[in-house]
């Protein structure tokens, strides 16, 4: 769920994010209704801290959790749109059931009243819902700028992208039940900073959280400061954030005030307001091909790994190093210094296009730096979470062919790197410099290539 206010600040609104557990249905007494009755309970409670906080009236309320829009099919002889308020088609097309089921965002006002519905166009192993014929992107408007809505893996391909070059939106309200995917920018908070800095929007995003497939992260960005606050541990807890957010992402930043943050749990029985940083209770292992079969324990945290078998890749040795790697035409460079190298660090350079899922092929260029350990006969093969390892600068150079790529810091127990300690020129350099001594895990560049992507299924 997405909530978005005016602030008191004229230069910025004000915006909720709530990251649910879901209740689960553990008791085969519950109906669909009762279930959906019982997640609506948890949001409308959200809702209300999100209101108590807002320091201002609330204008717009934009419903992240994803529904099932079902449209009504009648059999006639011509076909008209399946996202059509009433669905009209041939009998070829008809689904069994007399019915399309579409994955949707909607948007609501403040009087309650349905402004826009977004359907999801690339599922992800979703068999039951349809892909909407005609596929369009959709917005709304405000007094504080112009918004766009996504639904999960939409924003992976370039009709989301176009969607916002083409039309002056301001930010993106982004609900997900997102599944990480180790190394690369594939979780799910490095890749809305990702977006937020390379699309010059702010992104509003709200992940489900149900750790066990790898779905925790939520956040709100601004593309010069980056995160602006977010949550990414896999507790088994509800979590509402609150944050002032710039009407203009380009805005100067010395006409900003501080985004003056919130972060509330809410538990069955009680709303805590978090003062601190957020703790972390990853292990250091959570791919599924190292640790098995789903677990049962909703705070145990399954990732998937991303497929990087064509990738070039070299073992770092020593304290300081610079070298450089290829692959095909695409190369990548990388100059650093660290404290120690006790433990194993790779550098992976790719133009090979990914294919995802066996569903779907992505085009990419691609260069990282990785903690990574052994498995299955490769000397990469298992990411870890946690590190040690201190680098105290690391800088990468890339010949890309494309415009469109994501830049992503993350040290140990999946956090995000401040923003102070790395930059990206937006083209082919970054560099890194470590203020805090932290643990630096991850530091890469992942270029999509658009024309190059294909739907296998």
């Amino acid at each position: 769920m997405v909530d978005i206010s005016l602030s008191v600040d004229e230069n910025s609104y004000r915006a909720a994010v709530f990251e649910i557990v879901q209740f689960q249905i553990e008791d085969s007494s519950y109906s669909g209704e009762d279930v959906i009755n019982k997640n609506l309970e948890k949001y409308d409670k959200a809702a209300k801290v999100a209101a108590e906080n807002w320091q201002a009236k609330r204008l717009e309320r934009s419903s992240g959790e994803d529904e099932i829009d079902v449209k009504k099919c009648e059999i006639k002889n011509s076909c008209d749109e399946y996202n059509a308020d009433y669905c009209v088609t041939n009998g070829n097309s008809c689904p069994g059931g007399g019915n399309f089921n579409f994955n949707t965002g909607l948007v609501f006002d403040g009087k309650g009243n349905l402004i826009v519905r977004y359907y999801k166009r690339y599922l992800f192993f979703e068999e039951d819902i349809n892909v909407p014929k005609i596929f369009r992107n959709t917005y709304f408007e405000t007094d504080f700028g112009n918004f766009t809505i996504d639904i999960n893996f939409d924003t992976m391909f370039y009709d989301s992208v176009k969607g916002i070059e083409k039309s002056g939106v301001t930010s993106l309200v982004f609900p997900t039940y997102w599944f990480d995917y180790t190394p690369l920018v594939f979780f799910a908070i490095p890749l809305q900073q990702a977006w937020s800095i390379t699309y010059k929007v702010n992104i509003i995003a709200a992940n489900v959280h149900e750790p066990r497939t790898g779905s925790v992260g939520s956040g709100i960005y601004s593309p010069d400061r980056g995160v602006l606050v977010y949550t990414d541990n896999p507790d088994g807890r509800s979590k509402l954030l609150i944050s002032n957010v710039p009407k203009s992402p380009t805005d100067d930043l010395r006409n900003i005030e501080p985004p003056n943050t919130k972060f509330f749990y809410l538990d069955d029985d009680e709303v805590t307001e978090l003062q601190e940083e957020e703790p972390r209770n990853f292990q250091k292992e959570c791919g599924l091909n190292v640790l098995g079969a789903l677990p049962e324990d909703l705070t145990d945290y399954r990732c998937q790994l991303t497929s990087v078998r064509g990738y070039e890749f070299r073992k770092l040795e020593g304290t300081s190093g610079s070298f450089g790697l290829c692959s095909k035409a695409f190369c990548c460079s990388l100059t650093y210094e660290s404290e120690s190298m006790n433990e194993n660090y790779y550098f992976g350079v790719s133009s090979m296009p990914l294919t995802f899922q066996d569903s779907y092929v992505l085009g990419t260029e691609a260069c990282f730096l990785a903690r990574c350990e052994p498995f299955d006969g490769r000397p990469c093969g298992n990411f870890i979470l946690k590190s040690d390892t201190v680098f105290l600068f690391a800088e990468m150079r890339a010949t890309f062919t494309t415009k469109y790529i994501y830049p992503y810091a993350i040290n140990s127990d999946i956090r995000l790197t401040d923003k102070e300690e790395w930059e990206f020129d937006g083209n082919s350099h970054m560099f890194y410099q470590n203020i805090k001594n932290d643990s630096l895990l991850f530091l890469g560049l992942y270029g999509r290539k658009f024309d190059e992507d294909k739907i296998l299924n």
